[in-house]
């Protein structure tokens, strides 16, 4: 399979970004999902870059994605994902990891809802100095 290189820019600072990648909670509540498979962490620039490896516990398939994180401006982040597999030409494989490219990528589109959803919150709970006698 070709590489898979995507890119996107989130109003989330960098730091929020590299620990919600880095969190490894969804692996301890929901095992039954990576059954068969092993991650780990390959690569852990802090706020910069963070690379993951994926086996198939038959080591028939190998996952490498890698995460590269960079300030984009006053209050955004540039994201590149990047993504590879040791297999070529197999339909079952393109589509497991398209499938997986697509959840990362609106993984991420709902951190960005949470954060500005969260900011937003915050200003409304803020007591405003036109509300004072």
């Amino acid at each position: 399979m070709p590489i898979i290189c995507k890119s996107v820019y989130l109003r989330v600072p960098l730091s929020i970004i590299y620990r919600a990648l880095k969190d490894t909670r969804i692996e301890k509540l929901f095992p039954e999902f990576f059954i068969g498979t092993t991650r780990r962490i390959a690569i852990a620039k802090e706020n910069k870059e963070i690379g993951f490896e994926t086996r198939t516990d038959d080591g028939q398939i190998h996952i490498k994605e890698v995460f590269v994180l960079k300030i984009a401006g006053e209050n955004s982040t540039a994201v590149t994902y990047t993504t590879e597999t040791n297999i070529e030409n197999n339909p079952v494989v393109d589509s497991i990891i398209y499938t997986h490219v697509a959840n990362i990528i609106y993984a991420l589109l709902m951190l960005e809802t949470g954060y500005i959803n969260g900011l937003l919150q915050a200003d409304r709970d803020l007591p405003s100095s036109s509300n004072k006698n």
